[in-house]
């Protein structure tokens, strides 16, 4: 049990510092977006990549950020859900309902969804795949790509999930009251 918390504890450190990282992708984000608002504005257009790209640009960034930090979202509970039904249950029942949860739901859709992002991420790599406007963003399978390690990043963090779960559950008392104390500090 106890290298249940530790294998949680390095996943969580693992999605925290890649999260972190990719946080910096913010700041691009921000300037694309500040760029495309003051070209449109002014209508000024660098010659040969006019806006479609700036555009194409935007959404990658958004869709990576959202990618990268998914992972860390889910480890820390901070994802959306509805806690309707976990607000006033004790810890071991909330922690039944989320091993019900992982293994029902979780688990079978991240493991279809990664295997289908992979091709999906080959197939583009494979065809040298572009963006279908003239002028878009070459690459498209950098961001496809993206989709493949962001869905590894939420079955990594589902692991961790269901590692300190399964201590609270199972384990003596001693660490499942840190597997307690780390699920609500998060």
């Amino acid at each position: 049990m106890t290298f249940l918390l530790a294998l949680s504890g390095a996943i969580d450190w693992l999605l925290e510092r890649i999260a972190r990282t990719a946080g910096w992708l913010f700041f691009a984000l921000v300037a694309v977006i500040v760029w495309d608002v003051i070209t449109r504005k002014l209508g000024f257009q660098i010659p040969g990549f006019g806006s479609t790209p700036i555009q194409e640009l935007e959404w990658h960034l958004h869709g990576a950020l959202f990618l990268f930090w998914l992972g860390y979202a889910y480890v820390r509970n901070v994802h959306v859900r509805i806690d309707v039904f976990t607000a006033n249950l004790s810890p071991r029942k909330a922690a039944w309902l989320e091993v019900g949860g992982i293994v029902a739901f979780a688990i079978p859709y991240t493991s279809v969804a990664i295997y289908f992002a992979f091709l999906f991420a080959q197939t583009s790599f494979i065809q040298n795949e572009s963006s279908n406007a003239p002028n878009g963003l070459g690459y498209r399978w950098i961001i496809k790509s993206c989709l493949f390690f962001g869905l590894a990043l939420l079955m990594a963090s589902v692991v961790s999930v269901l590692c300190r779960n399964v201590v609270l559950l199972f384990g003596p008392k001693h660490l499942a009251e840190r597997a307690v104390v780390r699920a609500a500090a998060r």
